[in-house]
C-alpha cells in the first residue's frame, strides 16, 4: 500500500496520495475491486481535480469527496477536515492513484507570493552555490561491462541519460501522458534516497542545462576507462545570433563531441554536427598509429552512419594541434 509522507511538504520526487478505496456499504464489500475499476474510469489520466476531505477515517485516513465519488485516501498527520487540496490523477491500475499538490500560503506582509516549489528551488540553488557546484554532471555508476559491444555500450549511454535525473520532469510528463511508467520514474535520483546536497547538485545541473542548452556529462563508461561527453545546441555569435533570437523556425544544429584517453591508443575526439538529417564528423587522435587505425576504418564508419538514415555530409580525420 503506498503512503503519503506525514506531512504535506515539497519532496523530491512526486507525492502518491495513498492506496485510494472507494467508500461502500457493508453488503457491498466483496464487490470492491468492481467498484473501484468502475469509479476509476470517471478520472483522466493528467487531468487535476479540485477535492474536499469530508470526514476523519483514523490517524491517516480520510475520506474525501472527488468530483462526484467519495473516496478513501492517507493523506498523513498534516490532513483535516474541510480541506481544500488539488489532485492530479496519474494511473487507473492497480488501483487508481493521485498526486497530491502542495498547498500555497499567501503571505501577510505584501511581500512576493512565491510558491513552495519556488522557495525550494531557491534553497537548492544556495545549496549548491555555497558548495561550489559545478555545471558538470559526474556520473556515479559504470555505463557498461561490455565495452566490446557498440550495441551495448549505445544501450548504456542512453540509460545513463535516461536515468540521469536531468530529464526528470519531461519525463513526469510523459507519465502523464502515458509514455512512461510510475515504476520508471520511482527509479530516477529524485526518488532514491538522496542527502539535501546531492538534491541541490542535481537541481542546479538541470536549470543550468536548461538555461545553456547544454549538457556535459562525465564518467566510467566501462571499468577504467572515463569518458567526457558534452552536448549542446550550436550558439551563433553577433549579428546573426541577435537576427535570428526570436524566431521559432530556425533550426540550430545539435553537436556531440566525445572524448576519451585509451590506455594504448591515447587521446580520441570526435565531434557530431547534426542537422536536419545531415551529419558531419570530426575525429582526432593524439597517436600517429591510432590515426592509421581511424583512416582504415572510415569506410566502415561511412556504412554505419548511412545504415542510422543519416546523410554523411563530411568526415574529418585529424591529429591534435
Amino acid at each position: 500500500m503506498l503512503k503519503l509522507p506525514d506531512n504535506l511538504s515539497i519532496s523530491p520526487g512526486p507525492v502518491p496520495v495513498g492506496r485510494v478505496l472507494p467508500v461502500l456499504a457493508v453488503d457491498n464489500i466483496g464487490a470492491t475491486l468492481q467498484e473501484l475499476n468502475a469509479r476509476a474510469t470517471q478520472f483522466i489520466l493528467g487531468r487535476e481535480y479540485s477535492a474536499q476531505v469530508v470526514s476523519k477515517v483514523d490517524d491517516k485516513a480520510f475520506l474525501v469527496k472527488v468530483d462526484n465519488a467519495v473516496l478513501k485516501m492517507e493523506l498523513g498527520n498534516s490532513g483535516h477536515v474541510g480541506q481544500s487540496i488539488s489532485l492530479r490523477y496519474v494511473q487507473d491500475s492497480p488501483v487508481p492513484t493521485f498526486f497530491l499538490a502542495p498547498q500555497t500560503a499567501k503571505p501577510a506582509d505584501g511581500s512576493a507570493d512565491l510558491s513552495p516549489a519556488a522557495r525550494l528551488i531557491g534553497q537548492y540553488l544556495q545549496e549548491a552555490e555555497k558548495n561550489g557546484v559545478s555545471s558538470k554532471f559526474e556520473a556515479a555508476n559504470i555505463v557498461t561491462h561490455t565495452p566490446k559491444d557498440p550495441q551495448m555500450v549505445a544501450q548504456g549511454l542512453k540509460q545513463a541519460f535516461v536515468n540521469s535525473g536531468l530529464f526528470y520532469e519531461s519525463h513526469l510528463s510523459e507519465m502523464l501522458q502515458g509514455g512512461r511508467t510510475l515504476a520508471a520514474i520511482m527509479q530516477e535520483p529524485q526518488n532514491q534516497n538522496q542527502t539535501q546536497t546531492q538534491i541541490a547538485t542535481l537541481t542546479s545541473q538541470q536549470l543550468t542545462m536548461l538555461e545553456q542548452n547544454r549538457l556535459n556529462w562525465h564518467g566510467e563508461v566501462w571499468p577504467g576507462q572515463k569518458m567526457e561527453w558534452d552536448v549542446y545546441l550550436d550558439q551563433k555569435d553577433g549579428e546573426e545570433a541577435e537576427q535570428n533570437a526570436e524566431r521559432d523556425d530556425i533550426i540550430r544544429p545539435v553537436i556531440s563531441e566525445i572524448k576519451l584517453n585509451f590506455p594504448h591508443l591515447g587521446a580520441v575526439a570526435a565531434k557530431l554536427t547534426i542537422i536536419d538529417g545531415y551529419v558531419s564528423i570530426s575525429l582526432r587522435a593524439e597517436q600517429d598509429e591510432t590515426l592509421d587505425v581511424l583512416k582504415s576504418k572510415s569506410r566502415g564508419l561511412t556504412q554505419a552512419i548511412s545504415d542510422t538514415g543519416l546523410q554523411l555530409e563530411g568526415l574529418v580525420i585529424s591529429g591534435y594541434e
